[in-house]
């Protein structure tokens, strides 16, 4: 082995398209359904205790939002 370090996994950017990068940090965070984020956190959709009031059929909340509606 030599005795040079190479700089490890670390030493260079990963991200060579950053538009495609910051699109698909988008539609991570992006506002979702409620079932999607209890079923993204491990939630039963049977056993979870949720404060749905005020919200439509469907409609899409943040993540911040569906944390703070759980009951917890």
């Amino acid at each position: 082995m030599g005795k040079e370090w190479h700089g490890g996994k670390g030493d260079k950017s990963r991200a060579c398209d950053v538009n495609k990068f910051s699109r698909n940090m988008e539609k991570i965070y992006e506002r979702k359904n409620w079932k999607f984020w209890a079923i993204w956190e491990g939630y039963s959709l049977d056993n979870i205790k949720f404060d749905s009031t005020g919200l439509e059929e469907g409609e899409q909340i943040s993540y911040k939002e569906f944390n703070s509606r759980i009951k917890r």
